[in-house]
């Protein structure tokens, strides 16, 4: 039931249709509603109404409802002139970004709300009635004024959201965002190493290609509880799977099932605690909601890969924009050193804690995997490395970043990483940069042997 409603609102907040949807329904019932309303000429509020007579309101409906439809249409233009952009200059991956905007929502929902109402109210007029419904009219009036507000607004917004700085900002602020709710300080998270998988673990494996959006571990863990069993994801949020690829392991100790109250009048409890593990024949449910492409949320290092595409095509022969691409490792390293000081943990379910347990929590339920500091910065660093060697400024700035983490860390692993990668900047610049003087500045910011102990050079512009 969880995963229903899971893809119900995946389909309403990843589509463009629904909100559209959505409103078109509110402005029928709207219209339905205000023609029936009929405003006494001795009201008050008679004075602020719709004044002319039913043909003078129908070429005025008439008029919103052709003119909503033509305003659309260019929205419509303009908004696949955007993603044509986005998807050519910048990255593929923000494709759903724009379309989940509420700047592109909010105008296709309004203009086809003004479009519904004005077209329900313009059906209800009766030639033979000089009188039209003033209060429907009116709020058609006002629609038009709501419309046009939003267009501005929608304009505004589409010239913001072709920038770079805001669509860079955008995504490092996705990354921290998200990434904050991986860390330690959540209670269903914990640095728990992965558990030693036993020879007679069970594997599970996928059963159609797609990019892992969720896993549900709730569902994980009341299945693991009520069987007595152990169950290891091996495969995080934002995951490319194949059909046949193995993405989970379990195991089952039978004497530690615990069936729900009512099915222990239904089933020996006693019997199947007595079975041996490898008698257990029951399937693990489904857990994996898998999608075609990635999506922001749960895969918090989604962030990073679209900052890494703006990067690396703006290092491209084609482009030749090494400032991006320096504005975007500069940026970067504000989510890099947060995902250092705060990293993330894999999520971690255990049992309910026994009276006589004195490590202070339950056995292990459910461990699932989760993407670790050195995996990204190498990856990120990596990249950067082997489509910018031959731009001195994207290289320093580089080992900027990574002695920026050097400071902030005291993994083993991380600390390795870093070694690494600033080794094999070093060894690309002495291979790529033919001008000492771009060389010294680089091995200036690696601290090398061979730097002099001064400031690096100033770069001049």
């Amino acid at each position: 039931m969880k995963a229903f409603w899971n893809r119900i609102y995946d389909s309403f907040t990843a589509k463009l249709w629904p909100l559209p949807l959505l409103s078109a329904l509110v402005a029928a019932v709207m219209a339905v509603i205000l023609v029936e309303i009929d405003i006494p000429s001795e009201a008050w509020l008679s004075a602020y109404l719709w004044p002319g007579d039913a043909k003078a309101a129908s070429d005025m409906l008439s008029f919103i409802a052709s003119t909503t439809m033509t305003v659309l249409t260019t929205t419509i233009s303009m908004t696949l002139i955007v993603l044509q952009v986005a998807s050519g200059n910048f990255s593929h991956q923000l494709l759903r970004d724009y379309i989940q905007s509420p700047a592109v929502r909010g105008i296709v929902a309004v203009y086809v709300a003004v479009f519904t109402y004005a077209v329900l109210v313009l059906r209800s007029l009766d030639s033979d009635n000089k009188l039209p419904p003033q209060l429907a009219v009116t709020v058609a009036m006002i629609w038009i004024f709501i419309a046009v507000a939003t267009f501005i607004w929608y304009v505004s917004k589409v010239v913001d959201m072709v920038r770079v700085d805001t669509i860079i900002n955008a995504s490092v602020k996705r990354t921290m965002d998200y990434s904050a709710d991986a860390t330690a300080e959540d209670e269903e998270r914990a640095p728990f190493p992965r558990p030693t998988i036993p020879e007679d673990a069970r594997r599970v494996y996928a059963d159609e290609f797609g990019y892992i959006q969720r896993i549900d571990l709730t569902g994980l863990e009341k299945w693991a509880k009520k069987y007595g069993a152990t169950v290891v994801v091996d495969v995080r949020p934002g995951d490319r799977v194949i059909a046949g690829q193995a993405v989970a392991r379990y195991w089952f100790d039978p004497s530690l099932a615990q069936f729900d109250s009512d099915e222990e009048e239904s089933r020996d409890l006693e019997e199947f605690r007595q079975k041996d593990a490898s008698e257990v024949e029951v399937d693990l449910p489904s857990f994996l909601s898998l999608d075609l492409e990635r999506v922001s949320g749960e895969d918090y290092s989604l962030g990073l890969r679209q900052l890494l595409d703006i990067g690396v095509r703006a290092l491209s022969p084609g482009t030749n924009d090494p400032t991006t691409a320096r504005h975007v490792i500069g940026q970067s390293a504000s989510a890099l050193r947060q995902l250092v000081l705060e990293p993330p943990c894999p999520q971690v379910r255990f049992a309910d804690v026994d009276e006589d347990d004195t490590a202070g929590r339950g056995r292990l339920l459910v461990w699932s995997a989760v993407r670790t500091c050195p995996e990204m910065v190498a990856a990120f660093v990596s990249q950067f490395r082997r489509y910018g060697s031959g731009e001195p400024g994207v290289l320093v700035d580089l080992l900027q970043t990574m002695e920026l983490l050097e400071e902030n860390t005291s993994d083993p692993e991380l600390l390795n990483v870093i070694n690494e990668q600033r080794a094999s900047i070093v060894a690309a610049a002495k291979r790529q940069l033919e001008d000492e003087y771009d060389l010294r500045m680089v091995l200036t910011a690696a601290k090398t042997e061979a730097s002099v102990h001064e400031p690096p050079p100033d770069e001049g512009v």
